[in-house]
C-alpha cells in the first residue's frame, strides 16, 4: 500500500538515508522503541469494495464532467 500511495501521489523517488543500524549507532535511544506489530490483511472483502468500485470498467467515463 505504501508504494502504491507514493506512485499515485506523484512522488517519483523515496530515499531512506539511514538504515536502522546506522540510526541506532548515531542515536542509541532509537533502538529502544518497541516493535510494531502488524496484522492483516483484515476484512479483505469489506476493504476491497471501495477499491473495486474505483477501478471498475467505465468509471473514468462516469467521472468526466
Amino acid at each position: 500500500m505504501r508504494r502504491g500511495g507514493f506512485l499515485r501521489s506523484g512522488i517519483g523517488r523515496v530515499v531512506h538515508v539511514l538504515s536502522t543500524e546506522q540510526l541506532v549507532a548515531l542515536n542509541p535511544e532509537s533502538g529502544t522503541w518497541p516493535p510494531v506489530t502488524t496484522d492483516g490483511p483484515a476484512l479483505p472483502a469489506e476493504a476491497g469494495a471501495p477499491v473495486s468500485a474505483c477501478y471498475r470498467p467505465g468509471r473514468a467515463a462516469e467521472a468526466a464532467p
